[in-house]
């Protein structure tokens, strides 16, 4: 039985922080099983106990991130911000009416900025980047100015896969604008990324000159030094973020992780104190269940996802990660269920048909097996434990084969 291991414990940040325009979580297509796919330029398939995975040691995304979108910097090039704009035809229809309609306002108002800026956040919501590179580059044309077009180009060309043109745009906007908190943070996030600790450092370090007590420049102080393995100084820059803001749930994740790592009691406390500051949020009531499994509590563990089922019904991670923990204790019909109704909450989770999948191949209903497993595989195309167990059951019931 194909199980996660318990070393393998993620930290569930979503890095949603506030006063950003910069969505980390865009890196991710599916933040809630284990990055199954990094969005455009990232790939990964990690087993683990079904959380979203942000590392365990050096926070996994990051070092993912760097290695992946480092490994093309080599075909960017600032050429690329000065691509000659060829307009869209407005009698031609892009079969995107938002789109059509402010291609005509733009054939009649060729110098608004705005125009190309709003069209821009249509291309880009839809995941067309270049389409959204050419319009944002234009409005910084008309209006070099703006720092919102900055930000907007910068997350085009890191989900272009152009991570160092996205550090190049934000450079220039912290050069025009040196105080400017939100492009300081944001700068900091990129060097983060790729893994440049120090120049992330100097970024945070820069709003909390200005700000001492900024707790996103903290928290993100803190972050840094807990990809570089610097534990102590994590621990105290994390706590002060929350000190000075308590609902920062990433940061009650993060201390609960190094304190088990550490193998300290105080990790149950923060995450307990995180679910009392954010009692909506269930992410923090789901790093709490797993803190309980990890811990091999496994009754307390299932106790609190019935819980979540209660008080989060469509959190499909709820169902998935109590479905591992029925796996573990081989109550199967419990684990089914658990794993039934999380696909059907969320069809987009692979593992979900496939843990399933376990289930009906070990009751001998082995199409139904196959047809999860398949659907598991094509979720992920690189999903090799799906893959293989669709081939090895094939091979095993199918003499022709």
């Amino acid at each position: 039985m194909l199980l996660p291991t318990k070393t393998q414990f993620p930290s569930l940040i979503n890095l949603s922080l506030k006063g950003l325009n910069m969505k980390l979580s865009i890196l991710l297509k599916d933040r809630s099983i284990n990055t199954d796919t990094m969005k455009n330029h990232r790939t990964n398939v990690t087993e683990n106990k079904g959380l979203p995975i942000l590392g365990w040691t050096g926070l996994l995304f990051f070092a993912l991130a760097a290695t992946l979108v480092l490994s093309s910097c080599g075909d960017e090039s600032s050429d690329a911000r000065e691509d000659t704009v060829v307009e869209e035809d407005a009698g031609v229809s892009s079969g995107v009416p938002e789109i059509d309609k402010l291609t005509g306002m733009i054939a009649q108002n060729p110098e608004d900025p705005e125009l190309y800026h709003d069209r821009a956040t249509i291309y880009y919501e839809r995941g067309v980047m270049r389409e959204a590179i050419r319009d944002w580059t234009r409005a910084m044309d008309l209006d070099s100015l703006n720092p919102e077009y900055y930000h907007r180009l910068s997350d085009a060309f890191m989900d272009d896969n152009a991570p160092m043109l996205a550090i190049e745009t934000m450079e220039d906007v912290v050069n025009m604008y040196p105080e400017r908190v939100p492009s300081l943070l944001k700068l900091g996030e990129f060097y983060l990324i790729v893994g440049q600790f120090d120049e992330a450092i100097q970024s945070f370090n820069r709003v909390l000159i200005a700000d001492p007590n900024n707790p996103d420049a903290l928290f993100m102080k803190g972050l840094t030094f807990r990809d570089q393995g610097d534990t102590t100084r994590a621990i105290r820059f994390l706590q002060t973020s929350i000190d000075v803001d308590p609902s920062i749930q990433d940061a009650y994740i993060l201390l609960g992780q190094l304190h088990m790592e550490k193998g300290s009691p105080l990790a149950e406390r923060y995450f307990r104190n995180g679910i009392r500051a954010n009692p909506n949020e269930p992410v923090m009531h789901h790093a709490l269940a797993h803190y309980l499994h990890f811990d091999d509590r496994l009754d307390e563990a299932l106790e609190k996802y019935r819980e979540i089922h209660v008080k989060f019904p469509s959190y499909a991670e709820g169902f998935y990660n109590a479905g591992l923990i029925h796996m573990e204790l081989e109550e199967y019909d419990n684990a089914f269920e658990m794993f039934d109704m999380a696909v059907k909450i969320k069809p987009a989770l692979s593992r979900g048909y496939y843990y399933r999948g376990k289930i009906y191949e070990k009751r001998g209903e082995y199409q139904r097996a196959k047809v999860d497993y398949d659907q598991a595989r094509t979720l992920v195309p690189n999903f090799q434990a799906a893959e293989d167990a669709l081939n090895r059951l094939v091979a095993e019931t199918d003499p022709e084969s």
